[in-house]
């Protein structure tokens, strides 16, 4: 795996750490390579339940590698468009598509690309002093990783555009009152609360779950009566798990239920 990303699986919770303090997490080659690996090697983890995506340092991402691009400037419209595809593709595509439950800690700088990474995971948990921001203007590029869709998916297509086009800066709390994360903790709060979240997620019942937020994932693109048949083909395989008969054999012992993610 890259230095510049580390892994670790503890109790369920498989956390992927962007390690290139330096350069804020810029999406820079090695950071791509190493998500890409590890969400590769996260998938050969039996006991990985739910993938938690976090940055070193100051920021969760700061986006795209800036200084990578001007020693690319030979390179042609068509690479880099072809270079771009591949980058989102592996990290803000991988996590969209991962199944386990993913969740983004933000704390710190998510710019540009950064919202896109983390906008791509289920869940974003932020700390109120997080900063936030369209930033691709300001470089004088349009939108990448995702973010035309996923700001558009949380925010509506007038504030997504109101976002392209001023860059401006929110910080986690006025994220949180936009609906661009799920929650917005006080700095002295973030670990302990996201960690608390995280938990509560790493113990459901893995197979049920990913059965959900796939279907969540699709329900805009289905009708009605397609969502209605998803989620019966869904509920049928889930039936047959070990974590339903737990959950069926708790509530009739009237305790909560020690699902296993089988």
């Amino acid at each position: 795996m890259s230095d510049d990303v580390t892994l670790d699986v503890t109790d369920g919770v498989a956390t992927l750490t962007l390690d290139n303090p330096e350069k804020m997490n810029a999406l820079s080659p090695g950071i791509v390579a190493g998500v890409d690996r590890a969400l590769g090697e996260i998938e050969e983890h039996d006991d990985a339940r739910c993938v938690v995506v976090e940055g070193a340092g100051d920021a969760f991402c700061a986006g795209g590698d800036i200084g990578g691009m001007s020693e690319r400037e030979d390179v042609s419209g068509h690479e880099r468009a072809q270079g771009v595809i591949e980058s989102a593709t592996s990290v803000a595509g991988g996590l969209y598509d991962c199944d386990l439950p993913t969740v983004a800690k933000v704390d710190g700088y998510c710019v540009g690309a950064g919202m896109g990474v983390a906008l791509s995971c289920d869940v974003v948990l932020a700390s109120e002093d997080a900063t936030f921001g369209l930033a691709f203007r300001n470089v004088g590029l349009s939108l990448d990783y995702g973010t035309s869709y996923f700001v558009t998916q949380a925010v509506g297509p007038y504030k997504a555009k109101e976002l392209a086009l001023t860059a401006e800066m929110l910080s986690g709390e006025e994220a949180e009152e936009l609906g661009l994360v799920n929650h917005a903790y006080a700095p002295g709060e973030f670990d302990a609360k996201a960690d608390a979240f995280v938990e509560t997620v790493a113990e459901g019942p893995t197979v049920a779950l990913e059965y959900s937020l796939n279907n969540i994932d699709r329900a805009a693109r289905r009708t009605v009566e397609e969502a209605i048949e998803a989620e019966s083909q869904a509920q049928s395989f889930a039936t047959q798990t070990r974590d339903h008969e737990e959950g069926v054999a708790a509530f009739a012992e009237d305790r909560e239920p020690e699902f296993e993610g089988r």
